[in-house]
């Protein structure tokens, strides 16, 4: 084994280590009690109904049984490894602490790689990818607020500004892995990529008080790059969009809460304050990041160019992150899909890891190797106190009155009920269709039926023929069918599926197929991420010269 591949070996296992480790630190009875959270049943669903996911939209298993679509609004791809881990492993709770182990790891790995690429310091890789992996804000979103999907997202966000950054230096070549990675993220958590374009726009205006910008000819090129990347996410993303433009279009839909976006901002001195404890309720930087901000102050005075654009990069993201920033004045643009303006507390804690990173590493310059792993263990002990101290935090939690353990797990995640996208028509009607009443003639009764992932089936016998209004969600991409007859069912008040039944016997059955638009634009995808990793195993170049002449 080359020197480069036992290094490599040994980098990979510090790292799964540090990820098992990390995940322990919490304990499995913190993530007992998580689980009985709204946002991880939310998750938990997410992942467990995705054993149908290429054939239908709705899985009748989950979601309590009525049909949500929120796969079709909420993408799903980074998602199912999750989904064979739960399979495998059976227990949602043991799959859970697996899987947020393997994201961890992944994250790391993530950090470490472009931050060697970007900073070509070995020393420097490693404290980024600890600092980064283990920061206090990373550990509120998933062991908190349990947002799994923005936590799968991180591991993209090294990745996405190291290609940006190339590209800015005029290495114009790396946009198709900007495209990936950004492409990544729309397919895992649409707001985080929102927020990554956001922090990239100060970059590029930033970029003009660098000698390499100063030529048009630099100018058309990465105009050029941008122009091809954001036609290679929109192809390669289209698999999600285009369903849920579709949907949209098709029936008005309940979106996630609408939140004033000044109150939901951080405080000035609340964040500071909160910074110096471990209560990860507070979604806060924590005292790492605070430190950074003191390091910043004392070096970018003198610092490289890059680096000092990293230091204003994180100032810029702390002021959105806070009241500081005029939040009002956006409240009624699309600007309020955000929620919160902490996320951006995670470009924050990003930039502050790359510039307290490269501090480190070039005061550890001309110092020996023994000092040098020194500050490496003294980091990592650091941060994992960090992560120890907030994990007891959340442990001391009072524990509910109802808790969710390997025997009820099933049930409870199957019976979850939320109402983000239902049809806003549901909304007033929201407890008799969780309650699964039926209506038959205007009267409210409770009828039997029978779920399979792709069928939601009752069975029901009637002299006369009658009204039924099913509690089952209408979307557009139904498909009724009485004794394997198709019917065309209506939309009722509740904005349920409603039909007239047949005399006699009825079985009835409710399924839901993708549209064509829908199967093309899966297809879309799939050729977009095609030709991504083509351009780049191609070097960013559409002609087949390059791979010829490798050849």
């Amino acid at each position: 084994m080359s020197n480069k591949a036992l290094k490599r070996t040994i980098l990979g296992t510090v790292f799964l280590i540090l990820s098992i480790l990390y995940t322990i630190l919490f304990s499995p009875h913190a993530t007992i009690r998580l689980l009985d959270s709204y946002d991880m049943l939310f998750h938990l669903n997410r992942i467990n109904s995705l054993g149908n996911i290429l054939v239908s939209p709705v899985n009748f298993n989950y979601w309590d049984h009525v049909g949500n679509f929120t796969s079709v609004f909420y993408p799903w791809f980074t998602l199912s490894p999750g989904y064979l881990i739960f399979k495998m492993a059976s227990d949602p709770i043991i799959s859970f602490l697996i899987f947020l182990t393997l994201i961890t790891f992944l994250t790391f790995i993530s950090s470490y790689y472009f931050m060697a690429k970007f900073s070509k310091d070995t020393l420097q890789a490693f404290l980024f990818s600890v600092l980064y992996t283990l920061s206090f804000f990373r550990v509120a979103s998933v062991f908190y607020r349990v947002g799994l999907a923005e936590y799968i997202s991180y591991i993209f966000i090294p990745l996405i500004f190291y290609a940006f950054a190339e590209i800015l230096s005029g290495d114009f070549n790396k946009w198709p892995l900007f495209a990936t990675g950004l492409t990544l993220t729309v397919l895992t958590h649409p707001l985080t990529a929102f927020i990554t374009v956001v922090m990239l726009m100060p970059l590029v205006v930033l970029v003009i008080f660098s000698k390499v910008s100063h030529s048009f000819k630099y100018w058309g090129q990465l105009i050029w790059a941008g122009i091809q990347a954001i036609i290679l996410v929109i192809v390669a993303s289209s698999g999600f969009i285009l369903p849920m433009v579709e949907q949209k279009r098709a029936l008005a839909t309940n979106r996630p809460a609408l939140l004033d976006l000044a109150q939901m901002a951080q405080k000035p001195m609340e964040l500071f304050n909160n910074a110096l404890h471990t209560d990860v309720r507070s979604y806060s930087i924590g005292i790492i990041s605070l430190l950074t901000i003191v390091v910043i102050l004392i070096f970018i005075w003198k610092d490289k160019f890059s680096y000092r654009l990293v230091a204003i990069e994180g100032l810029i993201a702390l002021v959105l992150s806070t009241n500081l920033f005029p939040w009002h004045l956006v409240q009624n643009t699309f600007f309020n899909l955000m929620q919160f303006p902490w996320r951006f507390l995670n470009m924050v804690t990003f930039f502050f890891a790359i510039y307290m990173s490269h501090i480190l590493a070039k005061l550890m310059k001309n110092r020996s190797s023994l000092t040098k792993l020194s500050v490496l263990v003294f980091t990592t002990v650091a941060c994992g106190s960090q992560v120890y101290l907030s994990g007891t935090k959340v442990n001391n939690q009072p524990l509910p009155f109802a808790t969710v353990t390997s025997k009820n797990a099933d049930q409870k995640i199957k019976s979850f009920h939320q109402e983000d996208y239902y049809p806003i028509q549901s909304l007033p009607y929201s407890d008799e269709i969780k309650s699964h009443k039926f209506i038959i003639n205007n009267k409210k009764v409770k009828v039997p039926f029978e779920t399979t992932a792709n069928t939601y089936s009752i069975k029901y016998y009637s002299k006369n023929s009658v009204e039924m209004d099913i509690p089952v969600l209408f979307y557009k991409g139904i498909r009724v069918s009485i004794n394997n007859e198709t019917v065309s069912p209506k939309i009722s008040k509740r904005g349920t599926v409603k039909i007239k039944t047949v005399q006699g016997q009825n079985n009835i059955q409710i399924q839901y197929y993708y549209s064509n638009i829908d199967r093309v634009a899966m297809a879309v995808s799939v050729v977009g991420f095609i030709i991504l990793i083509w351009l780049l195993f191609n070097d960013g170049q559409w002609s087949f010269r390059k791979l010829l002449k490798d050849s």
